[in-house]
């Protein structure tokens, strides 16, 4: 009897874990259907044995590389499906920043925006492995862009042990979600950020988004680089303003 209930506890245990990981089968999925349709020098495997993760890198169109933006795709998406990552992807690249697009952690198909607050730390150090693998190629200045659920992953992973490479976030679409999750208290980890910030919504956006606005100003009032900027008729996500986003960024980060 005890060797069973110790049995049960143990498969528990395994299923919770489980919970909190990415889907690795979601993600080699993802990782066929993109070297399709990818050029090789593209694709690079960021992390360690059973930790690496598929990133995409694209390269600046001048040759002095020393500036890189690490990209961060909306809940469920690779690199190139987000449509506005892609977008961002190859257009900054025109203005002398590389790019690196980032496989984020996966749940299931169908799964909801709260099942993926438990995967946000490690989502954090995938961003660490990524200014890590930047850094370590001639990187100076590394800025962190992320889309929607994306941009609360930027967020987390800046607001938590600030990674000093790091010189600068840009959030396009970022949610205060009714969470108890710890992991997802936006307007806690915006309090937390002291380096210059982006805070980009459109205003026919998701409601929770609208609504928030104020609250994600106010809670970012003693950071004097922090900026929130509205598209005035762009909904979630974007599709019709991708130019209107991507001249912003760039033009935020060059006056920055």
């Amino acid at each position: 009897m005890f060797m069973r209930k110790v049995a049960v506890s143990l498969i528990f245990y395994f299923i919770s874990l489980n919970l909190y990981a990415t889907d690795t089968g979601r993600e080699a999925q993802y990782a066929s259907e993109i070297a399709v349709g990818i050029a090789k020098s593209e694709v690079v495997w960021l992390g360690e044995s059973n930790n690496r993760f598929l990133a995409l890198y694209s390269e600046s169109e001048k040759s002095d590389f020393n500036r890189t933006v690490i990209l961060l795709p909306q809940m469920g998406s690779h690199p190139d499906t987000d449509p506005l990552i892609y977008a961002l992807r190859r257009e900054l690249t025109k203005h002398n920043w590389a790019t690196l697009a980032l496989q984020m952690p996966l749940r299931e198909a169908g799964a909801a925006e709260a099942d993926y607050f438990p995967l946000l730390p490690e989502a954090k150090q995938r961003i660490a492995e990524a200014v890590r693998h930047s850094a370590a190629n001639g990187a100076q200045s590394i800025v962190v862009v992320g889309h929607q659920l994306g941009a609360l992953m930027a967020l987390y992973g800046q607001a938590n042990e600030p990674m000093q490479e790091i010189k600068a976030v840009v959030t396009i679409g970022l949610n205060v979600p009714e969470t108890n999750s710890k992991n997802a208290q936006t307007i806690e980890l915006i309090k937390q950020v002291k380096i210059p910030f982006l805070d980009i919504y459109g205003a026919q956006d998701r409601k929770d988004i609208v609504a928030s606005a104020r609250e994600r100003r106010i809670a970012a009032r003693e950071n004097k680089q922090y900026r929130q900027f509205q598209l005035n008729r762009a909904s979630s996500p974007y599709w019709n303003d991708q130019d209107l986003v991507v001249k912003r960024i760039y033009g935020w980060l060059s006056h920055y």
